[in-house]
């Protein structure tokens, strides 16, 4: 029971701040400032103003090779599935509140299974919808002869 009383704890200190702040965002006095905001954001995209865009730094994304990819997703499957099976064997040996973690963990792996699904499902489409174009190759310079001359 006092892991429970733990966990909704947990829970109240992350989500209660962001409910709070969806909160203040939606009195009138924020939307002043949310005005602001998107007109800035419009004075910033638009084409012959003398201001410049803020630049966006985004995370670097991070590419794996396919076969790499797919080594990876089948670890955590692997992984969600020992975990399962380990909490599995610990409800039915010991009950309580390990019955809980076996739902939860049965339910990542359950979703974490849907989103494989997902992306093998769009691999599919993509791969039928998709045609590559062939890209010409560069035409090669031409060589130019330049004389030297002294002066």
């Amino acid at each position: 029971m006092l892991f429970l009383v733990i966990l909704a704890s947990v829970w109240a200190a992350v989500l209660v701040p962001k409910f709070l702040e969806a909160r203040r965002e939606g009195r009138p006095g924020s939307s002043i400032s949310s005005f602001r905001s998107q007109l800035s954001t419009l004075g910033r995209a638009t084409p012959g103003s003398h201001l410049h865009p803020m630049p966006v730094y985004a995370a670097p994304s991070i590419r794996l090779a396919p076969l790499d990819a797919r080594r990876r997703r089948r670890d955590v499957l692997v992984s969600l599935l020992g975990a399962s099976a380990f909490t599995l064997l610990l409800a039915v040996l010991l009950g309580g509140f390990f019955i809980m973690l076996f739902l939860l963990t049965a339910g990542a792996c359950g979703a974490y299974i849907y989103a494989l699904r997902q992306i093998h499902l769009r691999s599919i489409e993509r791969a039928a919808k998709v045609r590559p174009l062939r890209v010409a190759a560069p035409a090669p310079h031409p060589m130019i002869a330049l004389r030297r001359s002294a002066n």
